[in-house]
């Protein structure tokens, strides 16, 4: 009996020392849990993180590009700003700002009255050039017409006569407010003082023209009645508003050649109205249908005059022949006319339809020379159809496969001021040159030089010699990676810059370090090595910043390639570093040997406090290692 109690004394004490550990597994496990969470935590808020760092990186990748420093001000540099005002203060002032309320028709018009002097190049100008000269085709066209048709009645005289008066008065404005305050050049300044713009107005002999073309001979209508439309012939002198209206907008439309095509076209159409309405004058004075030449007096006389003026200015024949002397010698007038004037302005149209296709016909004959050449060298089709492309694509974008030659045309001055509003947003992109010299920059401007890149091209290849610099104007470019380069790194949109430390002479760095490819169809500037060190001979200055800008951008790319190495190792992985729960005692695992598996203390002691059980209906926790709970296992070990 002795032997059981101090049996059962000792095995109290084990089960209470298996509990007690038990407990202290527990309490581990839980520390443990507690950790995991919140490493899971920390490491989801770091990913998150670093996504959101990314999108609000650029989309230029560090090892080919460079990284503004803040990616939320998309401002130029104000280097770049002050170049771009510079510009447009070097132009004339008139040009640079447009005037208040002068931006629709009427805007434009009503800006005409202001106390002040007008700019002939400026579209108020224009504008009221357009009124004044359709008043003057008025006067052109209505003129002869109601002198020799019977168009002009009792009844529709006050109408006629409305308009005729209401173009005397768009003539006596012209005259007397507009043309004095036209701003002139003298000696290369434009002048704009209102009494001289007066003085050089009276002293030229457009304004013995105007004032001819309103004579008041109207007022001899009281003596020769209405009919007798002659008296507005002087209306017609005002043909130098004619002629400025169309140089005038000839020089500013992007097409000038419609215009001059329309101007040619109306000098032929008012030839043909002067001798439509000059056939049927002869045909009134012969008498109308006295024999089958003059005008038979059935259907519309001007339709049928000015078919008959047509085919006879055009030569076209199957005119009736001509009975009098008086006929044939209409008809000779007509004939040559037809003959010499109509020749000349036909060789107009046709100058200017071949002016108008003249770089489109050497671009199709360069083109056939090309494909001519591959095929003589037996080149395979697929190649030739990428040249065909690329020259077809080439010319969709520029409209000419030789800029340069168009550009050194121009003074060098002018030559930068539009390289600079073509490429100052691009090359602000640039944080190579964010310090530089203004000089500098004028002359890089210069520098850059468009490339077309067909879908599929390599623009650069990793491990190539770098001499060149690119900046993505259209299109879209992928940077290639892994495996025998099929996988995209990034792609560069408008904008993107790529290359630009190469330029530089830095050991070590000359080399590419990715394959870059066109995505489609890409537009790039390109600057070489070779004419940036022909721009920076004469800094030298620029050349210590710029050395040392590129190195700043080697170490921020190395720092960044690190960074995203390790970005990449964790991200693989979200939970990394485990700890491993500390190994279960022997002794507990003998301890569940002996014990039923059933019981509450192999329950307690394979799954831990945390367990619940049910006992006398009541629900029982072990969450906490208390003596409790210890005492309370005791007893139920005891009970079974």
């Amino acid at each position: 009996m002795e032997f059981h109690r101090f049996t059962l004394k000792h095995v109290n004490e084990l089960i209470g020392s298996i509990i007690l550990c038990s407990c202290s597994l527990q309490a581990d496990g839980q520390l443990f849990i507690r950790q995991r969470i919140r490493h899971l935590v920390r490491a989801f808020t770091e990913r998150a993180q670093r996504i959101r760092r990314r999108l609000e990186l650029p989309p230029t990748p560090s090892t080919v590009s460079s990284d503004p420093e803040d990616g939320n001000d998309l401002r130029p540099p104000p280097l770049f700003r002050r170049l771009q005002l510079t510009n447009c203060e070097s132009a004339d002032s008139s040009t640079c700002a447009p005037v208040a309320g002068c931006h629709s028709f009427w805007g434009r018009i009503k800006s005409i009255h202001c106390n002040r002097t007008l700019d002939p190049q400026r579209y108020e100008y224009i504008s009221w050039l357009f009124v004044v000269m359709l008043c003057y085709m008025y006067n052109c066209w209505v003129i002869p017409l109601r002198n020799t048709f019977p168009y002009q009645t009792a009844e529709n005289t006050p109408i006629w006569l409305a308009l005729d008066y209401s173009a005397d008065a768009i003539y006596f404005l012209d005259v007397a407010f507009i043309k004095p305050r036209l701003k002139y050049l003298e000696e290369g300044f434009w002048v704009a003082d209102l009494s001289l713009t007066r003085r050089n107005y009276i002293q030229k002999w457009q304004f013995k023209m105007d004032v001819l073309s309103l004579m008041p001979l109207d007022l001899l209508y009281f003596i020769f009645g209405t009919e007798y439309l002659m008296l507005r012939i002087p209306r017609l002198l005002k043909i130098q508003t004619f002629w400025e209206f169309f140089d005038r907008v000839d020089n500013m439309v992007s097409s000038p050649y419609v215009v001059r095509m329309a101007r040619t076209l109306t000098y032929m159409l008012y030839l043909i109205h002067l001798n439509a309405c000059a056939y049927y004058a002869f045909s009134t004075w012969k008498g109308l249908g006295t024999n089958s030449w003059v005008f038979s007096g059935k259907g519309s006389p001007y339709i049928r005059c000015f078919y008959f003026a047509t085919k006879t200015a055009t030569s076209i024949g199957k005119n009736p022949k001509p009975e009098t002397e008086e006929e044939s010698l209409f008809m000779t007038c007509s004939w040559l006319m037809g003959v010499f004037v109509f020749a000349i302005l036909i060789g107009q149209m046709r100058d200017i339809v071949v002016t108008a296709t003249r770089s489109q016909t050497e671009y199709k004959k360069l083109v056939d020379e090309a494909l001519e050449y591959m095929r003589c060298l037996n080149v395979p089709n697929h190649l030739q159809e990428r040249v065909k492309l690329w020259f077809t694509f080439t010319w969709e974008q520029q409209h000419t496969l030789d800029e340069s030659r168009i550009m050194d045309t121009l003074p060098h001055k002018m030559k930068t001021d539009i390289a600079i509003n073509v490429h100052i947003q691009t090359l602000s992109k640039v944080q190579l040159f964010h310090d530089c010299d203004e000089a500098l920059l004028r002359e890089l401007v210069l520098k850059l030089r468009p490339v077309i890149f067909l879908p599929g091209d390599f623009i650069c290849r990793k491990g190539e010699v770098g001499k060149q610099m690119y900046i993505v104007k259209t299109g879209q470019v992928q940077v290639m990676g892994g495996e025998n380069e099929s996988e995209v790194l990034a792609t560069l949109t408008e904008g993107s810059v790529f290359g630009e430390i190469s330029l530089l002479a830095i050991a070590g760095c000359n080399r590419r370090t990715a394959t870059v490819r066109s995505r489609g169809f890409s537009n790039l500037f390109v600057l070489r090595k070779a004419d940036l060190n022909e721009a920076i001979a004469y800094y030298p200055d620029a050349q210590e910043i710029l050395k040392k800008k590129a190195k700043q951008l080697i170490k921020q790319n190395a720092d960044r390639e690190r960074n995203n190495k390790k970005e990449q190792e964790m991200a693989e992985v979200i939970i990394g570093n485990r700890v491993e729960a500390p190994e279960t005692p022997r002794l507990v695992h003998t301890v569940m040997q002996v014990v039923p598996a059933n019981s509450p203390t192999a329950h307690l002691l394979k799954y831990g406090s945390r367990s619940t059980r049910r006992v006398n209906n009541t629900w029982l926790n072990c969450a906490q290692p208390t003596t409790e709970n210890q005492v309370h296992s005791f007893k139920v070990l005891t009970l079974l």
